[in-house]
């Protein structure tokens, strides 16, 4: 091959290799521009939790750029009203499609691990005037009757109420505000219980009278207390009756 043709293949590489950089740095633009350029998302614009059903005023639409959109997540406010949260979503949040759903919530979801839930038939009085809500934290008293001699006990201490009627939060310990699922009914109240105090609770709401009483949020405090016998009992050492006592 002569000098001239080894010229003109040399001439050809180049110039093809010229067209291939062009075209692929031409490419690479054109997706840095569009992963730049902005698009609509669907995002959190206040704090939405587990179990509660999306409203419009809860999310709104801002521009990402396209780099920074999580797949999966939703653009305009219609594709998540009216749905349920799966997980909580924080302020700002993208909202996404694998943490919302159609259809109902199960009430195992609010269940912490090694507890069991369990539903208890409450009226007005037993149900503190019918006014909880899931979230809040009750004591259970029970009183049995023995052979004529009433006895009253503190069965649980602390325990979250999953729900109330049909009513329930999917995150135990944090009060449920306006929309919750369902309106509550104070027919009912499910707990959170240990396996042994569920037995107990399913054995004393046969057995005896359950009483519900409520704590302030946060008050986790266990108190011990002596079981109550008879019709008289004997105010703790120091404690607020005692000092009633001697007024």
């Amino acid at each position: 091959m002569n000098s001239r043709k080894i010229l003109l293949v040399s001439a050809i590489v180049g110039v093809l290799a010229m067209v291939f950089a062009y075209a692929w740095f031409a490419a690479a633009e054109r997706n840095l521009r569009e992963m730049s350029s902005p698009a609509p998302v669907l995002v959190a614009s206040r704090y939405i939790a587990c179990g509660a059903r999306v409203a419009a005023s809860a999310v709104e639409v801002k521009e990402f750029p396209r780099a920074f959109i999580q797949p999966g997540a939703l653009a305009a406010p219609k594709e998540a009203e009216g749905q349920l949260a799966l997980a909580p979503i924080a302020p700002g949040e993208q909202v996404l499609a694998n943490k919302l759903t159609k259809g109902g919530v199960a009430l195992a979801l609010a269940v912490p691990p090694g507890r069991r839930a369990i539903t208890v038939f409450v009226d007005a009085a037993a149900g503190v005037a019918g006014l909880l809500k899931p979230g809040d934290l009750v004591d259970v008293v029970v009183t049995t009757d023995d052979g004529g001699s009433p006895r009253t006990f503190m069965l649980m201490q602390a325990a979250p109420v999953l729900a109330v009627g049909k009513a329930f939060s999917a995150e135990p310990g944090r009060r449920e505000e306006a929309g919750s699922i369902l309106e509550a009914q104070a027919d009912t109240v499910t707990l959170a219980a240990s396996p042994h105090e569920a037995q107990q609770l399913a054995h004393f709401e046969m057995a005896g009278r359950v009483k519900l009483l409520l704590r302030a949020p946060g008050d986790a405090q266990r108190i011990p207390l002596a079981p109550i016998t008879g019709r008289s009992f004997r105010p703790a050492p120091g404690g607020e009756d005692e000092e009633v006592q001697k007024r």
